[in-house]
C-alpha cells in the first residue's frame, strides 16, 4: 500500500513542478458572511479576479463599474500582483514540502471504494520526526485520501485534528482539536487536474495570543484554457467576456 501512496504523491510533484498551464475559471467563495462569485484569469505576471454576483444576484450598475476601476488600477501598479504572487509561489513550495513529508508522517490502511476511487484511511506514524512548526501538524492529525488507481492520482484529502496543537509549549500558539480540512480535486482537462473544492474550518492563537479563526469555502468550475501568452490587459478582456456570457443567461 505505501508503494501505490507513493505512486500518487509523486505524480502530484510532478504536476505541481512541471505543468504551468494557465486557466480562467468562476471561483465561489463565502465571504465576510457573503456568497461571492468571481471569474479569475490567470497569467504568467499574475492572476486577476472580477467580482461578478453576490448572493446569487448579479453587480449593480455601480458596482461593476467600480470592480472595472479597481482591476485598471491594478494593472496600472502592478505591485500588488506581484506581492499576491509571490506569497501563491511561497505557498505552492510549502505545501509540495508537506506533500513529500506525507508518506512518513502517516500509515495508511485500505478503507474499500468510493466509485471507482481507492479511500485509505491515515493516522499518525509515531516515530515521525518533523522539521518544522508545519510538520508538527501531522502528528495530531487523521483522514481519509480518495485515489485514482488508474491514473494514479489524488482526488480527495479530509483530515481532521484529533487533539490541540502547541507550538513550544503554547508559546507560539495553537490550534484547536476538531479543526478540519477537505479538498477535492478532479481532471478538468487531459492530463490536467485542479482543485475544485476547499473547505477549511481552523480555529486557536497564534503568536502574541491573536485569535486564529480561518473559515474557507470555496469551489472552482468552468475551468478554460489560455495561452501561455496572455497579457495583463488581455486577461481583463476575457473577464469581460466571461461576465457579459454569464450575464447573458440570466
Amino acid at each position: 500500500m505505501p508503494a501505490f501512496v507513493r505512486d500518487v504523491l509523486h505524480n502530484e510533484l510532478e504536476a505541481e513542478l512541471h505543468d504551468q498551464s494557465l486557466w480562467t475559471y468562476r471561483l465561489r467563495k463565502m465571504e465576510d458572511g457573503q456568497e461571492k462569485l468571481f471569474v479569475v484569469c490567470q497569467t504568467k505576471d499574475g492572476e486577476i479576479e472580477r467580482l461578478f454576483a453576490l448572493n446569487g444576484q448579479p453587480l449593480s450598475w455601480e458596482a461593476s463599474q467600480a470592480e472595472d476601476r479597481r482591476i485598471e488600477r491594478l494593472i496600472a501598479h502592478p505591485d500588488q500582483l506581484r506581492q499576491r504572487q509571490k506569497k501563491q509561489r511561497e505557498d505552492a513550495e510549502q505545501a509540495r514540502n508537506l506533500l513529500k513529508a506525507f508518506l512518513d508522517a502517516f500509515r495508511f490502511q485500505y478503507d474499500g471504494m468510493q466509485g471507482n476511487l481507492v479511500k485509505l484511511k491515515f493516522t499518525p506514524n509515531p516515530e515521525f520526526r518533523p522539521s518544522g512548526r508545519a510538520e508538527q501538524v501531522f502528528h495530531h492529525m487523521e483522514g481519509t485520501l480518495l485515489l485514482d488507481s488508474e491514473l494514479n492520482r489524488l482526488a480527495a484529502v479530509d483530515g481532521r485534528l484529533t487533539s490541540e496543537v502547541k507550538f513550544a509549549g503554547r508559546l507560539l500558539g495553537h490550534l484547536d482539536k476538531g479543526s478540519t480540512f477537505s479538498v477535492r480535486l478532479r481532471e478538468v482537462a487531459a492530463g490536467h487536474w485542479e482543485i475544485t473544492s476547499m473547505r477549511v474550518q481552523m480555529s486557536g492563537k497564534v503568536v502574541f495570543f491573536k485569535t486564529l479563526n480561518v473559515q474557507k469555502d470555496e469551489t472552482y468550475s468552468d475551468f478554460r484554457l489560455v495561452p501561455e501568452n496572455t497579457s495583463l490587459q488581455r486577461a481583463t478582456e476575457l473577464l469581460s467576456d466571461s461576465v457579459n456570457l454569464m450575464a447573458s443567461w440570466k
